[in-house]
């Protein structure tokens, strides 16, 4: 078996037919401190979150070779960060051909669209505290434009729960000026605010 960390092969001898959840163990303890498992590979082939995780108990052939990458988590947690303000921007240039299509006859599709930009900000809502987490912080505790990150999350819940009020109740006409006039500005205000708290706590060189 052949394994690899960040472009180095490992001279440690690994047990034939181990399992993957082991051979990370291993090298986590062995080689990686304070740095995490950023990215798999078996045999070429770069493992996906679902086949990581559904690969983790089973052993890992004698012959076969893994390829691991590891990075800081301070790094790891301020390119998350700068990856969803990205997302927040590319959202909000397509909020208003969403709402031009919920007032046609795509209106299925154009829901589930909908759906995928409020799963964004679901996404937004479960990482701040993973991302604190890595870096030792409260990200909700800290402020932009004078103000708590937790007081911009009230926000965002209150005009989420419009949203989902509209689309509970089959509104196509509110939901299509919520999306329109309403989460542009949401998608912005967060895109600013996960890059300004990606630059407050990105590592300093």
């Amino acid at each position: 078996m052949i394994v690899t960390l960040d472009g180095q092969r490992l001279t440690d001898s690994f047990h034939a037919e181990q399992t993957l959840q082991d051979l990370l163990d291993r090298v986590r303890d062995t080689h990686l401190k304070d740095r995490l498992v950023v990215s798999v590979t078996v045999d070429g082939h770069v493992l996906g979150d679902a086949e990581l995780n559904a690969g983790l108990e089973r052993p890992v052939a004698t012959a076969a070779q893994v390829d691991l990458e590891s990075g800081a988590p301070a790094t790891l947690a301020t390119a998350a960060l700068r990856g969803l303000a990205a997302e927040f921007a590319e959202a909000d240039a397509r909020l208003a051909e969403i709402a031009d299509r919920l007032n046609s006859e795509d209106v299925p599709a154009a829901i589930r669209d909908v759906g995928a930009v409020i799963s964004l900000w679901q996404t937004c809502y479960r990482a701040l505290p993973q991302c604190g987490a890595l870096l030792h912080c409260d990200l909700l505790n800290m402020e932009y434009e004078g103000r708590a990150v937790k007081a911009c999350l009230r926000d965002l819940v209150d005009k989420l729960t419009d949203v989902r009020a509209a689309l509970e109740a089959h509104d196509v006409v509110i939901l299509a000026d919520l999306v329109r006039y309403e989460l542009p500005a949401l998608a912005q205000t967060w895109h600013a605010i996960l890059n300004h708290l990606a630059a407050q706590t990105e590592p300093r060189a």
